[in-house]
């Protein structure tokens, strides 16, 4: 069923956004509908309909709106445009971008609207997958679709100008990378806790030293149920906010950490190198997978916690989260100073 969004004057606002949106419109009449799958932004599905020059017309959208207390604040829906503008006009499956509002005026908070696409998003454990070469087809593809991203060129696109870790101080990618989480928990007025403290310790002492030449653009949210699929085919990424300029072992950490059987592992690793020329290092993709569940401690918990205990977010989901953030933190504090005893 859908969760059709009833408030009378949210949907009078949507509509006198569309009328200055688009000119020539007449009598539009909306359908919104209030997404539930993200937990970082407020998704709304905007379904128009118009009379333009006599004739009918209709297109639907997807708004992204800042939310209060989100877990990725300060929200900046300007540098999730200008990224997916670039996937845009690089070629990759996205979603067409069409606005962006900075003003607060419309909706009380920035947000951006891009086109609806209609897709499915399949389970790993659908039964298709039973099926070797089904299988096979979209590991391929999950692989393959990972190779394309990071053979981008972030440069051309000046993306280091508004991309994390932006202007963090270090030596090399990952340095800067870690300063920028250290700034950010620096700007919450909780504090770590020590087993994430002494997770920052550790990744410093332990960083692979990275040359500049072997940054990528990192999506930073690879997952299988991220993108919209269609014949084995990805159709439409989804979930932009996560990409920063770092290192593409980062991008292969968090598939295998959260995509099952479609982690990169095998045959779907050997398609990543062949279609990328980036051979995957098994001792960086430990390391990064350490990295980026740092970084979801980082976001997801002390971010969700500080947004509800200052009352500013009342998304339960954001405490589960960093519940499960803070015992996976400790769990892996845990594994770098425990082994079997002597």
């Amino acid at each position: 069923m859908e969760n059709l969004v009833r408030n009378r004057e949210f949907n009078e606002t949507i509509i006198r956004y569309l009328e200055r949106q688009i000119p020539d419109a007449e009598e539009i009449s909306v359908v919104i509908t209030r997404m539930m799958g993200g937990r970082s932004w407020d998704l709304f599905g905007i379904r128009a309909n118009w009379q333009e020059n006599g004739e009918p017309e209709s297109d639907a959208w997807v708004f992204k709106v800042a939310p209060k207390g989100g877990i990725l604040e300060p929200h900046d829906p300007s540098v999730e445009f200008r990224l997916l503008q670039f996937y845009k006009d690089s070629g990759l499956p996205v979603p067409q971008p069409v606005w962006l509002e900075m003003d607060e005026a419309t909706l009380g908070r920035p947000f951006y609207a891009m086109e609806w696409v209609e897709a499915e998003i399949p389970s790993l454990d659908d039964p298709r997958f039973e099926d070797p070469s089904e299988k096979a087809k979209y590991g391929n593809e999950f692989a393959e679709m990972l190779a394309r991203i990071h053979a981008l060129d972030w440069q051309a696109g000046s993306l280091a100008d508004f991309l994390p870790p932006h202007d963090a101080s270090g030596k090399d990618p990952v340095e800067r990378e870690i300063t920028w989480m250290e700034e950010k928990v620096a700007s919450m007025e909780l504090p770590p806790t020590p087993a994430l403290r002494a997770l920052f310790q550790w990744l410093r002492a332990n960083r692979p030293i990275i040359p500049d030449t072997e940054a990528r653009l990192v999506f930073g949210d690879y997952r299988f149920d991220n993108f919209f699929w269609k014949d084995g085919k990805i159709v439409s990424l989804l979930d932009f906010e996560m990409g920063l300029i770092g290192h593409p072992m980062e991008d292969v950490a968090f598939a295998r950490f959260l995509s099952g059987w479609a982690g990169l592992h095998g045959d779907q690793a050997r398609h990543y190198e062949e279609a990328s020329g980036i051979k995957i290092d098994e001792e960086l993709v430990s390391y990064f997978t350490l990295l980026k569940i740092t970084q979801i401690n980082v976001i997801v918990s002390l971010a969700g916690i500080q947004g509800a205990m200052q009352g500013r977010s009342r998304d339960a989901r954001s405490l589960s989260l960093a519940s499960g953030a803070h015992v996976q933190s400790v769990a892996m504090l845990g594994g770098i100073v425990g082994g079997p005893a002597q």
